[in-house]
């Protein structure tokens, strides 16, 4: 279609792997024969928001679908989204005439009641948002932990809000919703000492008690891998006082040194630091951050060439693994091993933009070796800048 030839930009849209269709009227003309060059051209496309004001009295109409989901694909959260929303909406009002955060007294947590109840009539007023009778049990527990700060959910909401900021750049689309989430479930069952203790880890005692924070200080935690999510782990670990207990300890091991190519994501390392030991330097960058954790590292392949090391008591005087590996055959054998041994494992891996995350508990779930992951389509940069371990590793760093 030579007509075409001198049309800079054309608007195409059905498109599939090896054919798209023109925006455009074609009918005067000539007809199609074959082949033709096509440069596809990402046009900026204006995105228009609500303002936050608005969207929180109406959050639907934020969202493509007009309703909120809730962010629990296994349907046992529907209508809490809802709930959340006004919860959190009254928490933010209480805010708002307190000049603070409830506290999680009687007296607080009823005027956010009160402010959630008059929130869902005004919304029912006004065709906004609301809900047959407002929850004040979900209430209760939004506001009586909203002065409440734990390293996870910060890690998680630090995430995103990181990814929409690189998202203003115009590369990506921005989401256009709101997300709630909640982890009710993570409880604990019954009465627990929440007062605070005047530490660091007060925001998770005064959600968890005292008695699960004890537990998580006696952890014995052996962490496999100190890369981008080893670093990530080993943060966390600090921070909530993992193994930092008179009991506790950590245990990392990365047979692996610091390169360029690692600093503009495993954010615990520095320039200074290429050439040094990846868990010997994450391990004192998160000793910095808590210096009660009680860390060991080593710079060893966990494999069963090093059985003597990691051998029989070793591994029996563990309380929890964690995988941070980039390749599914230490995967397979850590996997291995923790099935023998009975232990816990936090099993999890990155690719780009894509990660999973599988908790493995002895005789409650499944093994990682129980099911097989789809073949990967692209292979970790990282892979191959360190130690490529596949025919196909060497293949792709030959042609790049």
């Amino acid at each position: 279609m030579t007509e075409l030839n001198d049309i800079k930009h054309i608007e195409i849209y059905d498109t599939k792997s090896h054919s798209f269709k023109l925006r455009i009227d074609s009918s005067n003309f000539g007809a199609y024969t074959r082949q033709g060059l096509v440069e596809d051209t990402k046009v900026p496309k204006p995105v228009s928001f609500m303002s936050l004001a608005e969207s929180m009295n109406n959050p639907a109409k934020t969202t493509v679908y007009g309703c909120l989901d809730p962010m629990d694909m296994n349907f046992f959260g529907m209508g809490r989204s809802e709930q959340l929303h006004l919860a959190i909406h009254g928490t933010h009002k209480f805010k708002d005439q307190e000049g603070r955060y409830p506290n999680d007294t009687e007296e607080d947590l009823a005027k956010v009641i009160e402010f959630a109840k008059g929130l869902n009539a005004h919304g029912k007023e006004h065709n906004e948002i609301n809900v047959e009778e407002v929850d004040e049990s979900i209430v209760r527990k939004v506001a009586g932990y909203s002065t409440c700060s734990i390293t996870s959910q910060a890690a998680m909401f630090g995430g995103f809000v990181a990814q929409e900021v690189v998202k203003f750049t115009g590369k990506y689309m921005p989401l256009k919703q709101w997300a709630h989430y909640d982890c009710f479930e993570s409880l604990p069952v019954g009465d627990a000492n929440r007062e605070p203790m005047n530490c660091r880890y007060d925001d998770q005692i005064r959600i968890y008690g005292r008695e699960v924070q004890e537990k998580i200080g006696n952890v014995k935690t052996f962490m496999i891998g100190a890369g981008a999510l080893g670093c990530e782990y080993v943060k966390a670990i600090a921070l909530m006082g993992l193994g930092c207990g008179p009991n506790g300890s950590v245990t990392v091991t990365d047979n692996d040194n610091i390169e360029v190519s690692n600093l503009n994501r495993q954010f615990l390392f520095r320039q200074p630091d290429v050439g040094s030991s990846k868990s010997a330097t994450a391990c004192a960058k998160a000793k910095a951050m808590n210096p009660d954790l009680k860390v060991t590292t080593y710079q060893t392949f966990v494999s069963p060439d090093t059985e003597d090391l990691f051998n029989d008591d070793f591994w029996d005087s563990l309380d929890f693994i964690v995988n941070a590996v980039d390749n599914i055959k230490a995967r397979l054998y850590v996997d291995r091993q923790c099935v023998w041994y009975e232990k816990p494992l936090l099993e999890s891996g990155t690719l780009g933009t894509k990660a999973n995350s599988q908790m493995i508990v002895p005789h409650k779930t499944q093994a990682y070796g129980d099911s097989q992951d789809p073949p990967e389509e692209s292979i970790p940069m990282c892979t191959l800048r360190n130690f490529p371990n596949q025919i196909e590793h060497c293949i792709e760093w030959g042609r790049d």
